[in-house]
């Protein structure tokens, strides 16, 4: 019987270099970036705090296309939260009254609960991947609504996380 081995310096290298990547991947897929988007929805065309911004089109289109029946929509307040895997991330403030527990659950789902005054409001489970959202909903004073909308955070690899990931060859 034959011992099987590496002789070639550069294939051990490659092999090494190879394992390092994956597990380096493997322990950044625990940890999921969480955006979380408190909305005011009105039939008014602006809203009366001028901190409010309309939201992006594109949510915005999303959204009147949905069950929801308002013409206008404001963006309150944005936070982005890292949550590890079967780590609960608690009391992450989305306004003054109101705050929200993310819990990751692994396989990009999450279980969300509402806090208002305190006191739990509505709560949702689902998953984030390819794009799916969730959201919180709940009416308000004057025919208005407020909405709080789950996704995954934008994770753009920057110039200089693709330079260690990718290494480049010099040019002469």
């Amino acid at each position: 019987m034959k011992n099987f081995r590496i002789a070639s310096v550069p294939v051990r290298v490659a092999l090494g270099l190879l394992a390092i990547a994956f597990l380096a991947g493997t322990a950044h897929a625990q940890n999921l970036k969480v955006e979380a988007q408190l909305i005011w929805g009105t039939n008014d065309p602006q809203s009366p705090d001028p901190k409010h911004k309309p939201i992006e089109a594109s949510l915005a289109k999303k959204l009147s296309n949905s069950p929801y029946r308002w013409k206008n929509y404001f963006e309150v307040n944005r936070v982005v939260v890292d949550v590890p895997v079967s780590v609960t991330k608690t009391n992450v403030p989305i306004s003054k009254h109101c705050k929200l527990d993310i819990k990751n659950v692994g396989d990009n789902r999450v279980e969300v609960t509402l806090h208002g005054d305190g006191k739990p409001v509505i709560g949702h489970k689902g998953s984030l991947a390819n794009g799916w959202q969730l959201i919180l909903s709940g009416d308000a004073k004057n025919d208005t609504a407020w909405l709080v909308v789950i996704k995954k955070a934008d994770t753009a690899v920057s110039k200089l996380e693709k330079s260690a990931i990718l290494p480049t060859r010099a040019t002469n």
